[in-house]
C-alpha cells in the first residue's frame, strides 16, 4: 500500500493540515501521526496557524506545531482544498515525496500521490476507507477519525451523510472510538465566554428575502468584549440555519480592521459560488473566503453575492 510503503521509506514526516484547522482537519492529521508512530516512525504534525482551542481535549493535541526536524524527506497534506490552504509549508510540493487526502472539489491532485475524492463526506472518511481494510486503526486513531465524520457532517445532520459514514461511524465505535465522550466535548462544553459572544451573534442577525437569508456579524469589539478569539466564532453561523425559514446564512468575523472572514451555508443552494465571488471555495452547502473593506462595504458585498445568480 502505497501510505504505508512511503512512511516505512521515509525518516523524517511532516504531516499538515489547513490554515485554522477544524475538527476534520485535526481528526486526520492527528489519525496519520498516531499510524506513524504504530508504524515505528515518528512525525511532526503542523498547522500554519493558530489553534482552535476547543478542540483542544483531543489526546495528543499539546504536541501539535511541536518541530523536532528542521528537514524532511516525506509530506503528508491532510483537507486542503488547494496548496495555498498549507500556507508557509507550501512550499515543500516538489522538493520532497508528498501524499494528501482530501475530499474538496476544488482539489486539483497537487501532490505527488492523491487520495482525493470530493463525494466523501470528510477528509476522515477517506482514512477512514483506507485504513480500516488494512486492520491499521487501534482505538485513539478511531476517536480521532469519528472526530471528524462527526464535525464534517454538522453532527452527522448534513446532507453529505451517507450509509458508508454511518458504517464507518459503527466501525470505528466496534473498534474503540469514544463516542459519547467526543461527542460531549465538541456539543456540550461551551464556555460561558462563547455563550456571551453567541448572544451577540443572535442579536447581530439581520434577514432578508422574507427571512430566507440571515446574515450574522461578529466584529472586534464583540470578540475583545466577551473575551473570545477568531475561532470562537465557529459553529455560529447554525444559530441561522436552525431557523426553519433560513435557506442560506453567512457570518461575518471581523479578523482585522478591514478583513473579515465569512462563512456560508445553505439548505441546498450552490454557496461555494458565493464565495468564489471572493476568491474563496469550499462545497455546494458549506462554503468560505475573506472579504476585505470596511464593515459597511463588506456586508454589502456578502449579501450581493447570495442574491445574485440564486434564485432566492
Amino acid at each position: 500500500m502505497e501510505l504505508i510503503n512511503s512512511i516505512a521509506a521515509a525518516n523524517k514526516i511532516l504531516i499538515v493540515g489547513h490554515m485554522r484547522p477544524d475538527g476534520d482537519c485535526l481528526g486526520a492529521g492527528l489519525a496519520l501521526r498516531r499510524l506513524v508512530q504504530n508504524e515505528g516512525k515518528s512525525a511532526d504534525l503542523m498547522y500554519d496557524s493558530d489553534l482552535p482551542q476547543h478542540y483542544s481535549f483531543m489526546e495528543h493535541f499539546d504536541c501539535i506545531n511541536k518541530q523536532t526536524h528542521d528537514k524532511y524527506d516525506l509530506l503528508i497534506v491532510v483537507d486542503c482544498g488547494d496548496a495555498l490552504r498549507m500556507g508557509r509549508y507550501s512550499k515543500m510540493l516538489g522538493k520532497v515525496k508528498s501524499i494528501q487526502f482530501d475530499h474538496h472539489i476544488t482539489n486539483n491532485g497537487f501532490a505527488d500521490i492523491n487520495f482525493v475524492n470530493h463525494k466523501k463526506s470528510s477528509t476522515c472518511e477517506i482514512l477512514a476507507d483506507v485504513l480500516l481494510p488494512l486492520g491499521k486503526v487501534d482505538s485513539l486513531m478511531a476517536t480521532y477519525l469519528y472526530t471528524g465524520l462527526s464535525t464534517d457532517t454538522g453532527h452527522f445532520m448534513h446532507n453529505n451523510v451517507t450509509a458508508n459514514v454511518f458504517e464507518k461511524a459503527a466501525k470505528l465505535m466496534e473498534l474503540g472510538a469514544e463516542a459519547y465522550t467526543t461527542n460531549k466535548n465538541l456539543y456540550r462544553s461551551t464556555t460561558k465566554n462563547k455563550t456571551k459572544l453567541i448572544a451577540r451573534a443572535i442579536n447581530s442577525m439581520k434577514f432578508l428575502a422574507d427571512d430566507s437569508i440571515c446574515i450574522i456579524s461578529v466584529r472586534a469589539n464583540d470578540l475583545a468584549e466577551t473575551g473570545c478569539v477568531i475561532s470562537d466564532t465557529e459553529g455560529l453561523i447554525d444559530y441561522a440555519m436552525n431557523m426553519r425559514s433560513v435557506q442560506i446564512a453567512a457570518c461575518m468575523s471581523q479578523q482585522d480592521e478591514h478583513k473579515f472572514k465569512v462563512s456560508f451555508r445553505s439548505k441546498g443552494y450552490n454557496v461555494a459560488e458565493c464565495a468564489a465571488v471572493f476568491g474563496g471555495g469550499g462545497h455546494v452547502q458549506a462554503a468560505g473566503c475573506v472579504v476585505f473593506g470596511v464593515y459597511e462595504d463588506v456586508l454589502d458585498k456578502v449579501i450581493k453575492s447570495i442574491t445574485d445568480g440564486l434564485d432566492i
